[in-house]
């Protein structure tokens, strides 16, 4: 366990900036049965205080913050208010040792594929030819400004969104986190007027009989599609609300974690891919994957 110093980290979702200190300290990943799975030596925040953005959605400062606990195993979240988003402090992506078919630790094997499967049940570690079956891949543009020597990083997952009719090209974020999504709209969308929320702490939320279709990677060719209608209850890959933001980058979709419903989601951190696969969970006819 070795002090890196003091840091802060700023969740742009809900107004909170954590602060504190950055130790370099090893994680343990046990499985549900409390099976040690793996190892990683990461950088670790220690948190003693927390703040609030100006505009914060979901914040209480705290002079004492005590129970706080958060891992993050995202990509490409380094310009939103993540300078410490890269690979290298995801313990997903640093894993030292791994369990072994006997079920002991062991080193991880040289011909590890680094990436991990997000279903709603759990995560698996590292990507083979089964937990990876019948997947949809895209093809991650780099991003050398965020890469470490030892890890590269990529740019967010492109897709076409499609609100009330109006597309648009933007980023797509796969929020396992959250139970409410976070939109801004392409240009030209008429959402009508916003109101209250039913469980965002916000008065913006996009009003009953919006439409949101998202495309990945584009609407002219996509290999996974899926869509709802805010304020119906007849499919559960939709968020609980559907919070309005303007992102400077464009069209941007914070998914929440009702996208697990439908989909598996798979990042290959080596080659730079994100994937995806149907689980049939979710009513066919609300979206697709095109292995």
């Amino acid at each position: 366990m070795r002090n890196l110093g003091p840091g802060q980290q700023t969740y742009s979702s809900s107004g909170i900036v954590e602060n504190g200190t950055w130790w370099l300290d090893t994680v343990y990943i046990y499985d549900a049965a409390g099976n040690r799975m793996a190892e990683a030596e990461v950088p670790v925040l220690l948190v003693h205080s927390i703040t609030c953005l100006p505009d914060a959605r979901d914040c209480r400062p705290r002079e004492r913050a005590l129970g706080v606990a958060m891992m993050g195993v995202g990509f490409a979240r380094e310009g939103d208010k993540q300078p410490h988003g890269t690979p290298d402090y995801n313990a997903f992506l640093n894993l030292r040792r791994v369990a072994g078919p006997a079920g002991g630790m062991r080193r991880r094997p040289e011909n590890w594929r680094n990436g991990y499967v997000v279903t709603a049940r759990g995560v698996y570690l590292g990507l083979n030819s089964a937990n990876t079956a019948n997947a949809a891949f895209v093809k991650l543009a780099p991003n050398p400004d965020y890469s470490t020597p030892e890890l590269p990083e990529w740019m967010p997952t492109p897709m076409t969104l499609t609100v009330n009719g109006v597309s648009g090209e933007g980023r797509l974020l796969m929020d396992t986190g959250v139970k409410v999504s976070y939109l801004s709209p392409p240009a030209g969308v008429q959402l009508g007027p916003l109101g209250p929320c039913q469980e965002a702490r916000s008065d913006r939320c996009a009003p009953p009989q919006t439409t949101i279709t998202v495309s990945i990677p584009s609407q002219s060719n996509p290999v996974a599609s899926y869509s709802y209608t805010v304020g119906r209850d007849d499919n559960p890959m939709q968020p609980e609300d559907v919070v309005i933001v303007h992102d400077v980058g464009g069209a941007f979709l914070n998914t929440s974690r009702h996208f697990l419903t439908g989909m598996n989601l798979i990042y290959d951190e080596t080659g730079g891919y994100v994937g995806f696969q149907w689980t049939g969970a979710a009513n066919g006819s609300n979206g697709f994957v095109r292995p």
